[in-house]
């Protein structure tokens, strides 16, 4: 029966497979990475500046936990990456508190809102609207 649950280990996300960066509110850096492992295992490494304030670190490492159990253990979803993967291409993924980006395997670039979402088939057809021709 355990092997029908998702579970999270802390550890060293490897790069060069398919992964996602959690960025936490205006901070530009990322505040944790998550690794998908073939085992239904994330692998998740915390990326947190020491240097910061440690109430902030606190709230972050809270609400980053929180997200993870939430999104990716405790979702009903029959694969957890894919609704993961759908998510970050999503307007309610940039107004989070917590942004989720989608590295495929072997890529240096997220994907994040896309020409195929539908906020930008919206925003064209507008533009179109507006426009004279």
């Amino acid at each position: 029966m355990a092997e029908d649950y998702w579970s999270w280990q802390p550890g060293k996300v490897d790069m060069s497979n398919r992964y996602f960066e959690l960025k936490y509110g205006y901070i530009y850096r990322p505040v944790a990475r998550i690794g998908i492992s073939n085992h239904k295992t994330f692998i998740v490494e915390f990326l947190l500046n020491f240097d910061d304030d440690v109430d902030l670190l606190k709230k972050i490492f809270t609400d980053v936990l929180y997200e993870i159990e939430f999104y990716l253990i405790k979702n009903h979803e029959p694969d957890p990456i894919e609704f993961m993967i759908n998510h970050s291409k999503k307007c309610s993924n940039a107004y989070g508190k917590i942004r989720w980006y989608y590295f495929p395997k072997g890529a240096n670039k997220y994907i994040f809102l896309n020409k195929n979402s539908l906020l930008y088939k919206k925003a064209i057809s507008i533009k179109k609207y507006f426009s004279k021709s």
